[in-house]
């Protein structure tokens, strides 16, 4: 930790207020008092009172040497970091004390950090953070590019251009009550340690866990803007339920089983739609809003009862539930503490136990009863903008997408030659780098080119950027803000079913070739079928069919002919007399199905 100045008892050095200093200069500038006589009525020191006079300053600093780099270049420093933050890239303290380094060597001030290193020490760090109050030491949290590029204020501006006109359609602008927002979130049937109080310099702090890995379950959560809950629906993995899963479950909850996964599917969504929203549903219409998660919008059975049962189903863009869904917001993470918490004191409470199914339903209602509150579901639908209606309410900082895709510019000085500006091209900050620039580069382009301090900062933590061809073809698969069950939504996904359950059916069609004159076919002999007694087995068909299509289609991978993209040769399999690639058959004679059938009965029968 640094030494910090601590005033002796008794001590008067430095008593006085800068309020006594203007009095003191201005007695002594109208002639009224000498220097002497001002120090000793106005209590301020008459060495400090001439220097002050001398250099005309009236303003009062900290006691001691000044900061190393100065309250200019720290400033610059300050403002640097809060640039990256914007941009969704914050600086670490290591980054912050390598900066400073890099700054000082650049600018030739004198200072005592460590070369070796190539960083500032932490009793700088220390300082500089206590003489910025406005930066502090956070735990960064994750944010994947996809949601990051996500939040842009044209797709956001469109979602509550749709919710305005949905709210305004139906009259729901002063009925809280009737908008609902639903989701899924996976808990765990064990324990998470978390900040624990132990002996200073510890080297392993163990904390017992249930297991290793507990297994998960699935939440469906609801809540209105008003504060009222939906009983949570369970979804675990299996295929036999029992009744004691649901023992200690929060009144009206109900557990699901799911085969394949504990996670939600579109029956199961339909389930929670028709067996647990629609009985607690409000009369008239309401608004359901979800994400575009493939169980909430494939099944146009469930999107046309929920048409006819006055449910609105409003879908959120893709990658911005963390800023525009109020369960993300206000919800999940108040819940999966208190959860956690609740698992934690089991486990002390049950050492030689583990968590499982049948604790579940405690646990859980513990949890539920402590985060479904009022005033959590209300905070959520606030802070999202949606009751009361208000778009400005998502903050600016949650634009990340709109910085990343904007790479940073570095003026070029006026008077540069030209070696200068190439190794000025060559330093700066190129599409998705992330990491300083190394000392070479820095003094290849600081010492030709005279750069200010906020410049130099700019190319010693270059802001990194995302390339606009993958924003652009991630942007052309997004979900955007939609009416899941309006009739044009259905109509189109009925097309949709349409067109694949025709092509479907067309595949499973069995088809009839016709003999093509290919160019470049192969001449090799199969590898499997050399033998004489091999090749008399197979029976050859004769070639002219007069019911045969007029489109061909391999074999292998069901492609056809006309619209073929592979460069491979077609061949015609001797036995069934139908085409294939080259490449889609280990056989120069036989395509795959008969080459199966034929080595099936070639097999000897295990006795």
């Amino acid at each position: 930790m640094p030494t910090r100045y601590k005033r002796r008892s008794g001590s008067s050095r430095g008593n006085w207020t800068e309020n006594q200093l203007v009095q003191a200069i201005t007695a002594v500038n109208n002639g009224s008092m000498g220097i002497n006589e001002a120090a000793r009525n106005f209590d301020v020191p008459a060495t400090t009172l001439r220097r002050r006079k001398k250099n005309e300053s009236f303003k009062k600093g900290p006691q001691g040497p000044s900061a190393c780099l100065g309250v200019a270049n720290e400033n610059k420093i300050v403002i640097h970091i809060k640039k990256l933050q914007s941009y969704g890239f914050a600086p670490t303290r290591d980054d912050v004390r390598v900066m400073a380094f890099k700054l000082a060597e650049q600018l030739g001030i004198t200072h005592r950090f460590n070369r070796q290193f190539g960083k500032a020490g932490y009793d700088w760090l220390h300082l500089f953070l206590a003489r910025h109050p406005d930066l502090s030491v956070r735990k960064a949290e994750g944010v994947s590019l996809a949601r990051a590029q996500g939040m842009r204020r044209k797709e956001v501006g469109d979602y509550f251009k749709l919710l305005e006109k949905v709210l305004e359609e139906n009259q729901l602008f002063d009925k809280p009550g009737h908008i609902f927002n639903m989701d899924e979130t996976g808990l765990q049937l064990n324990n998470k340690p978390g900040y624990v109080v132990a002996c200073k310099g510890s080297k392993n702090v163990a904390n017992i866990t249930a297991s290793e890995k507990g297994e998960t379950i699935t939440i469906v959560a609801c809540f209105s803007a008003e504060g009222v809950y939906i009983p949570p629906m369970c979804i675990m993995k299996g295929k036999n339920k029992k009744a004691e899963f649901e023992d200690g479950l929060p009144p009206g909850s109900i557990v699901c089983m799911n085969v394949k996964s504990a996670y939600i599917n579109g029956d199961l969504f339909f389930k929670w739609l028709k067996e647990i929203f629609l009985p607690r549903k409000p009369l008239g219409k309401v608004i359901l809003l979800l994400d575009g998660h493939g169980s909430h919008c494939s099944s146009i059975e469930m999107l046309e009862f929920a048409n006819n049962h006055d449910i609105i189903l409003v879908c959120l863009p893709s990658h911005t539930t963390q800023f525009l869904q109020p369960l993300d917001r206000a919800f999940f993470k108040s819940l999966k503490l208190n959860y956690y918490n609740a698992c934690n004191l089991y486990v002390k409470a049950n050492p030689t136990r583990k968590i499982t199914r049948l604790q579940f339903g405690e646990l859980l209602a513990s949890a539920w009863v402590k985060s479904a509150t009022i005033s959590n579901a209300v905070a959520a639908f606030k802070a999202t903008g949606i009751v009361p209606f208000n778009p400005e309410a998502i903050p600016d900082d949650a634009f990340l997408s709109e910085s990343l895709t904007n790479p940073i510019e570095i003026p070029l000085p006026e008077k540069s030659s030209t070696h200068g500006e190439q190794s000025l091209r060559e330093s700066s900050p190129q599409p998705g780098c992330s990491t300083l620039l190394s000392d070479s580069q820095l003094e290849t382009s600081v010492a030709i080119n005279d750069l200010t301090p906020g410049k130099m900062l700019s190319l010693i933590s270059p802001i990194p950027s995302t390339s606009t061809p993958v924003q652009q073809a991630r942007m052309r698969s997004k979900q955007v803000a939609a009416i899941l069950n309006s009739e044009e939504s259905i109509s189109n996904k009925k097309s949709k079913q349409e067109a694949k359950r025709k092509i479907s059916n067309k595949a499973a069609e069995p088809q009839t070739q016709k003999i093509k004159i290919l160019k470049g076919k192969s001449k090799r002999v199969s590898r499997n079928l050399s033998s004489e007694s091999e090749a008399g087995s197979i029976s050859l068909h004769d070639s002219s069919d007069g019911n045969q299509s007029e489109e061909e289609y391999c074999r292998g991978c069901n492609e056809a002919y006309s619209t073929t993209k592979k460069k491979d040769d077609w061949l015609k399999c001797i036995r069934c007399l139908s085409w294939y690639h080259e490449t889609c058959s280990d056989y120069t004679e036989l395509c795959v199905p008969c080459s199966k059938l034929i080595l099936r009965k070639k097999k000897p029968s295990k006795k």
